[in-house]
């Protein structure tokens, strides 16, 4: 994964199917972390073009409005996927895999799949919104608890889900300006 400011992965050749391999190969896709595969056919190594992007995990996401910024990003990119034939369940959402710029606050993920047990889109956002909450110290951890709630007890889809999300973010809003 991410070592010496390098991101890279080993992979067998069945965990990403040949026609994403050539939309994630092709550039297309300015959603996700541009690679390129190299290898034999039973082994494979995916190298990642990280450049200007860093993993979540070297951040502290110490605000609810900082994690709702980064899971509405998420939305987006997966809402976007299927228009490129990939499918976001398959892929692995977690602090090591959604990428930040700092410079221009721009959020990317690295298709990483996620493996057989785990093609669950909803327990893919879950994870990575139980991650995200780790760190918030603002005192608003709990609407992030309410919107892991709406993902887990809903079946929503990603436009309804951004639309739930606006509201709580519209609530934590209100809350803190009515706070301060």
């Amino acid at each position: 994964m991410w070592e010496n400011n390098e991101f890279k992965m080993y992979l067998n050749d069945l965990e990403i199917p040949e026609f994403e391999k050539v939309m994630l190969t092709s550039g297309e896709c300015d959603f996700l972390i541009p690679m390129i595969f190299i290898g034999e056919e039973s082994e494979q190594v995916a190298y990642y073009d990280c450049s200007g992007f860093v993993p979540l995990k070297r951040y502290s996401v110490e605000t609810a409005e900082d994690a709702f910024f980064i899971i509405e990003n998420v939305l987006v990119i997966v809402g976007g996927l299927t228009d490129y034939l990939i499918t976001p369940a398959r892929i692995k959402l977690d602090r090591d895999t959604v990428f930040f710029n700092t410079d221009t606050g721009e959020i990317k993920i690295a298709y990483v799949p996620a493996g057989e047990n785990t093609t669950d889109l909803k327990r893919n956002l879950l994870n990575l919104i139980a991650q995200l909450k780790m760190d918030i110290n603002d005192g608003h951890g709990d609407f992030l608890d309410r919107f892991a709630r709406i993902i887990h007890y809903g079946n929503y889809h990603i436009d309804e889900l951004l639309n739930r999300l606006g509201v709580l973010k519209r609530e934590l809003y209100s809350q803190t300006i009515s706070s301060s």
